[in-house]
């Protein structure tokens, strides 16, 4: 028989060293909301109170409770092994969310749980009562704050108190008074709504949320509303079919988004709200889930043909999701904090592929300012653009299309005076100032002005009907002349005037 001795880890070093996984405080309660949307809750209330140093954090939920036993259990770092098989509405992994999350912020934390037959347990972690004592000691009674609070429960069925106390990883020893403290306390609040708003944005959607998370209140004002990074519901996003692929004997559903041009969103609050809480450029990439909740948002995966793709302005709009079981954690190499996945080596070429025609598609929707067809649309019409890229040694360049029906018949009219037009435009084509406009739109968020926006509706229509004169003069009826100045860019913003042209 192997010899042997049992090495206890020291309760102090160990539970010190667990608050410093790295969760964020939205990270942290979004772990904590887990537990509740296994616990099949149908709301979720938090409560952010300052109180400088004093401030608390408490989080309700109408879950259906845990009873003395498993309360117990569930307070036990490591409370269930990884390698457990797991219910697929199960967003735990490693037994230690609750209280890893709980710790990475609070010293105090305190659990009051009711379940259906009105029997309520109760339990604390003190941190520095294990310190002191250097023992896993886990309290049976919890604070008075935490007492007075659980009475909420009074009013519930069922359901679960969890609140945080001594938040010295967020409030510090601060004082009351502390306008630059409480303005930061105020600031985690909106990190957290946006946060949630996005990570269980498949559970909080509109018509029929499955879940409901209100903060500070109990209002549907203080209800959090879903960010649907993909923007689904808007005419203009291109979404591929859902690919399923097999893998171990699960299935892993991927999907593409090319998201709408600036140009197709209505006014800045509905473009600011398809950036996402970190912007448009941060939030393009991978989006992965899990039994529906999101694991990683806005993710290129170290993924790319040669090396790892960079966030680039003109992939912004290229987005895609991925769906994963709970039991495929181990090969997606999913961490505690739920917040780092990185896919399996024999299906990252898959994903590279789907990956790269989206972001090809992005980038032309992105190049053509939103004018750009459906995927796989046979009806598509290229406008007819004054500029085309094309490559000279190796090096793109930018040239004005000669046979562009206005140039075309002004090179035509210039008789002798073609080699000194020939001349101007491509002095125009070699002082292109690329550097400056992807300078100009990396550091704008709202991006350079619509063409003809802001200029005189006359001066507009005057263009029109010069372009018009061009295209009958060249042999076009007027019904094919209409036709064209509708896929002749800008003109076709503007079909109101283009039925002017033709005495509609």
């Amino acid at each position: 028989m192997a010899d042997y001795e049992i090495a206890n880890p020291s309760a102090e070093a160990l539970i010190e060293s667990l608050r410093a996984v790295g969760y964020s405080l939205p990270t942290a309660i979004a772990d904590i909301i887990d537990n509740s949307v296994a616990a099949g809750a149908k709301n979720v209330w938090m409560d952010f109170n300052w109180s400088g140093a004093e401030s608390h954090i408490t989080i309700v939920d109408d879950g259906l409770g845990m009873s003395e036993e498993v309360l117990s259990n569930a307070m036990r770092p490591g409370s269930q092994s990884p390698l457990d098989d797991r219910q697929p509405s199960d967003l735990g992994r490693f037994g230690l969310g609750m209280k890893t999350a709980s710790f990475s912020q609070c010293r105090i934390l305190s659990v009051i749980s009711k379940v259906s037959d009105g029997a309520v347990s109760k339990r604390c972690w003190n941190l520095d009562f294990v310190s002191e004592h250097n023992e896993w000691r886990l309290l049976k009674e919890v604070t008075k704050k935490a007492e007075a609070v659980a009475q909420v429960l009074d009013e519930l069925e069922n359901g679960t108190v969890v609140m945080w106390e001594r938040l010295d990883r967020v409030t510090g020893d601060s004082s009351v008074s502390d306008e630059k403290a409480h303005r930061h306390f105020l600031g985690h609040i909106d990190d957290t709504r946006k946060h949630l708003a996005m990570i269980f944005h498949r559970f909080l959607a509109a018509p029929k949320p499955r879940l409901k998370i209100f903060v500070n209140g109990r209002k549907e004002a203080d209800r959090i509303e879903a960010w649907d990074p993909f923007l689904e519901d808007h005419p203009c996003t291109n979404p591929t079919p859902i690919d399923p692929v097999q893998f171990g004997g699960s299935i892993v559903s991927i999907r593409g988004y090319v998201l709408p041009h600036k140009d197709k969103l209505s006014g800045d609050g509905e473009y600011e709200s398809g950036g996402g809480p970190g912007g448009w450029n941060s939030q393009q990439g991978f989006y992965i889930y899990r039994g529906d909740r999101m694991l990683v948002s806005g993710s290129w995966l170290k993924l790319g043909p040669v090396r790892p793709w960079a966030k680039e302005e003109h992939y912004k709009l290229a987005r895609l999701s991925i769906d994963i079981p709970n039991s495929m954690d181990s090969d997606w190499s999913i961490d505690v904090k739920k917040s780092m996945a990185m896919p399996p080596r024999n299906i990252r070429h898959k994903l590279l592929k789907l990956a790269e025609s989206v972001r090809d598609d992005a980038r032309k929707v992105f190049a053509h300012r939103g004018e750009y067809g459906p995927r796989g649309s046979s009806s598509r019409a290229e406008l007819e653009r004054p500029w085309e890229g094309s490559t000279r040694n190796g090096h793109t360049i930018y040239r004005i299309r000669r046979n562009h029906v206005i140039i075309r018949n002004l090179i035509k009219q210039m008789g002798t005076l073609k080699p000194e037009l020939e001349t101007l435009l491509r002095f125009i084509e070699e002082t292109v100032p690329v550097q400056k406009i992807w300078l100009d739109a990396a550091e704008n968020e709202k991006g350079h002005a619509i063409a003809y926006d802001g200029i005189d509706e006359e001066v507009i229509l005057g263009d029109m009907k010069k372009a018009w004169e061009m295209l009958l003069e060249s042999g076009c009826s007027p019904e094919e002349a209409e036709l064209q100045i509708g896929t002749m860019e800008p003109f076709h913003r503007y079909p109101a005037m283009i039925d002017q042209l033709n005495g509609r």
